[in-house]
């Protein structure tokens, strides 16, 4: 499979569901990832990919056979001081295995200047152990836009990137005009899936149920995945995140889901540079 020019390719966790982190690791290198995520703070969504201090060895065994490499970190919500601090096991342990940055998410908070201010703390933990953070805005929760989260990584006055997820923008209604309108340096990673543009509006719940357990591999569905992203940047890294239960649950192995997830990723991301030119 041809490389995508100058980016790197991250499988990211949930895509796989509930697989053990060294499995995942393999798998990615089987298909060709560069990259994984990893989840290293609790609770996870599926119980298995829970990185602890038990699983350490067995995922240094799989990342120095296979050298991949680990993208980001999961998942660290903004909720308090106190909770900012309980993450330094999770970041210390991701950065002994290679990590360079840890994803913050914002569910609840409401007052876009504390969430700023947790946001300079975590990175300002986080940098401790030579990570950096990115924001992630979530469809369903607090911090729900591009927009939203720009403003934050401002308030924060930290270098701080934003994760576009292209579920969330579509869920959320967001358009080329609203990725257009955030600095292109400030997008730190994209992350790809697809689904069915019809079924907007979805309530919470039935966004975090698609979110979490059955997306669409790129290409599969019809979100506006060139048109959002033609111009954004192809120097930084891309990951997948589009768990499928429906393939998990009919015994498709690890390595033949990364396989199709990275060959859906490929030929979306051609469509996306061949309307660059």
């Amino acid at each position: 499979m041809p490389r995508c020019s100058d980016m790197k390719l991250c499988l990211d966790s949930l895509t796989l569901n509930n697989t053990e982190p060294a499995d995942l690791i393999r798998a990615a290198k089987s298909a060709g990832f560069d990259l994984v995520s990893l989840w290293t703070q609790p609770p996870s969504i599926f119980p298995l990919q829970l990185v602890t201090p038990v699983k350490m060895a067995a995922c240094q065994s799989a990342l120095k056979e296979t050298e991949i490499q680990v993208g980001p970190l999961e998942v660290f919500d903004l909720t308090s001081g106190e909770a900012i601090q309980s993450y330094r096991p999770a970041l210390e342990l991701g950065a002994q295995l290679g990590a360079k940055t840890a994803s913050a998410i914002n569910l609840r908070n409401t007052d876009p200047s504390l969430v700023g201010a947790l946001l300079a703390q975590l990175a300002e933990l986080a940098g401790e152990y030579g990570l950096g953070v990115t924001l992630e805005p979530l469809a369903m929760f607090a911090t729900s836009t591009l927009v939203q989260a720009r403003d934050i990584v401002r308030a924060s006055g930290v270098d701080a990137g934003i994760v576009l997820d292209a579920f969330h923008v579509v869920r959320k209604g967001g358009t080329a005009a609203d990725v257009r309108a955030i600095a292109p340096e400030l997008i730190g990673y994209i992350q790809l899936c697809d689904g069915v543009v019809g079924a907007i509006p979805m309530s919470a719940e039935q966004m975090s149920y698609e979110a979490s357990y059955e997306r669409r591999y790129p290409g599969d569905g019809d979100f506006p995945l060139v048109e959002l992203l033609s111009d954004t940047r192809t120097d930084i890294n891309w990951g997948i995140e589009a768990p499928s239960r429906r393939r998990a649950e009919s015994g498709m192995s690890a390595e033949s889901q990364a396989k199709e997830a990275i060959a859906a990723m490929h030929r979306t991301i051609e469509k996306i540079r061949a309307a660059k030119t």
